[in-house]
């Protein structure tokens, strides 16, 4: 198979070159007539596997990062409906998490520091530029994306 695409990882923290797991991706694909996580897994179990290195083996090791995922889905699906006796508008994430590390924040602490709300924005700023570059092809949206831009653009010329 002969690749058409050229791959980039946008977060380049894997052992191999994004085109040859991009390549590995679209055999996989072809082989089993879609992509999914598990025959990702599965075709990568042999030692000597493209993507194997790109997996954690060992049991003991995987189960703790299994639960560390767990852990931050409970996180992320925790909401709230009243803030200080007030009651909100619609349900709002309770933690918030605008860092590297993964760490959240409750967010009536954002809401009263400064600091934390200005980092809460630009990583929305952030999150609205990717949905921007993910969806940008879809002329259905480009209304939308023009307001996007036009949001963005207000954001950044008043945060100078």
């Amino acid at each position: 198979m002969d690749s058409q695409m050229i791959y980039k990882w946008s977060v380049p923290i894997y052992p191999v070159t994004a085109q040859t797991a991009g390549m590995e991706l679209e055999k996989i694909a072809e082989k089993r007539g879609s992509l999914k996580p598990l025959y990702v897994v599965e075709e990568s179990a042999d030692k000597n596997a493209v993507l194997h290195k790109c997996f954690e083996w060992d049991n003991k090791k995987a189960a703790d990062k299994y639960r560390q995922h767990q852990a931050q889905d409970l996180i992320r699906n925790i909401v709230t409906v009243k803030i200080n006796n007030v009651d909100t508008e619609k349900p709002i994430r309770a933690f918030v998490s605008f860092r590297q590390e993964q760490e959240y924040v409750p967010v009536t602490q954002v809401f009263h520091n400064p600091a934390l709300r200005e980092n809460m924005l630009k990583a929305a700023i952030k999150e609205l530029e990717a949905f921007r570059s993910k969806y940008e092809t879809l002329t259905a949206l480009s209304e939308l994306m023009a307001d996007i831009d036009r949001n963005i653009e207000e954001y950044k010329q008043d945060s100078v």
